[in-house]
C-alpha cells in the first residue's frame, strides 16, 4: 500500500509524502494487553515474533519505497519498526525523490511505559536538507516534549514532521499549534485513522499578519475517521519573512538561564518504577 500511496500523491503534486507512526506493521500489538503489560511471560512467542517482523535499512521494504520515491520523484517520510545487529528502534527516514536517504532518525521519546518498553530509544534530533527547506521529524510521543521541537528549530528546521500512532484529541492537536507557535516552524502531522484517532493536520507559525491581526494556523485538519491522501500547501516564502521579523524561535532566548533542562535528577511526583 506504501507504494500505491506514494504514486496517488506524486499524481496530485506532492513533494513528500508522510506516512503515519510504524507504517511496517500499522503500530499493531503483538497480543491483546501488550500495551498495558508488554512484559506479560505469557506471550513471548508473539514478543518475539513482532520484534522478528522488524526491518532493516537494506530490506526490501526500504527498498521498495526508495524506489517508489525514484519513479515517481516524490519525496518520502517513511516509517518502520526498524532493527540493525544490536537494538529494535521505531524509524522514520526521509527519502529524496531520487530514491536516497537523507535523514535516518530513531525515535527519542520511546513510550517506556508501554511497549515501546521493548526499543531502544534514539539519542539525537535531526535535520536535513530536502530541496532547500530544513526538515525535522519528531515521532508520536515526541511532540508532548517542547525540547523536541525546540532542539528541531535550534539545529535550523523550518518544517517539522510528525509520524502519529495514538488517540488524538484537542489537547494534543493544541501541542502541535503550540510546537508550530513557539518555534515559528511548519508542522504537519498524519495519524491512522480511526475513531477518536485521525486528526491528520498542518500548521503554519504564522499567528499573525504584518498589523497583528491573530490569523487561524491551520493549513489541514482532518477528522477523526477521514481515510485520504492530503494535501498541505506551506508558503516558505511568508514563514520565511515571518521568522526573520517576529520574536520567538531563537530572538531573545536566555540559554544561561536553563541549565536545569539538561539535569538528568528526576524527583517526585514524576519517579516511576522501571
Amino acid at each position: 500500500m506504501a507504494v500505491q500511496y506514494i504514486k496517488e500523491a506524486s499524481g496530485m503534486g506532492a513533494d513528500l509524502v508522510l506516512f503515519p507512526e510504524m507504517w511496517s506493521n500499522g503500530y499493531a500489538p503483538p497480543f491483546d494487553g501488550a500495551f498495558d503489560n508488554p512484559m506479560d511471560p505469557a506471550f513471548e512467542k508473539e514478543r518475539r515474533a513482532w520484534l522478528d517482523s522488524a526491518v532493516t535499512m537494506d530490506s526490501d521494504y526500504v527498498a521498495a519505497i526508495q524506489g517508489a520515491a525514484a519513479k515517481y520523484k516524490v519525496g518520502v517520510c517513511a516509517t518502520f519498526l526498524s532493527k540493525t545487529e544490536d537494538k529494535f528502534q521505531n524509524t522514520a527516514i526521509i527519502i529524496d525523490r531520487g530514491g536516497n536517504i537523507l535523514l535516518n532518525y530513531a525515535k527519542v521519546h520511546t513510550c517506556d511505559f508501554s511497549l515501546e518498553k521493548l526499543l531502544k530509544h534514539g539519542d539525537a534530533f535531526q535535520v536535513c536538507d530536502f530541496e532547500g527547506v530544513q526538515l525535522g521529524v519528531m515521532i508520536c510521543y515526541d511532540r508532548e516534549f517542547p525540547e523536541s521541537a525546540r532542539v528541531l528549530m535550534l539545529k535550523g528546521a523550518e518544517i517539522i514532521l510528525v509520524p502519529n500512532a495514538c488517540d488524538m484529541n484537542p489537547p494534543r492537536i493544541n501541542q502541535l499549534r503550540t510546537r508550530a507557535f513557539e518555534n515559528m516552524v511548519g508542522v504537519a502531522m498524519a495519524n491512522y485513522p480511526g475513531k477518536g484517532w485521525g486528526g491528520s493536520c498542518a500548521f503554519s507559525p504564522i499567528v499573525f499578519d504584518e498589523n497583528g491581526n491573530c490569523l487561524d494556523q491551520a493549513i489541514v485538519m482532518a477528522d477523526d475517521t477521514l481515510e485520504d491522501i492530503l494535501i498541505a500547501a506551506f508558503d516558505m516564502d511568508r514563514i520565511r519573512a515571518y521568522r526573520a521579523r517576529e520574536t520567538w524561535g531563537n530572538a531573545y532566548r536566555k540559554p544561561a538561564a536553563y541549565g536545569d533542562l539538561v539535569s538528568t535528577e528526576v524527583k517526585e511526583p514524576f519517579i516511576r518504577s522501571k
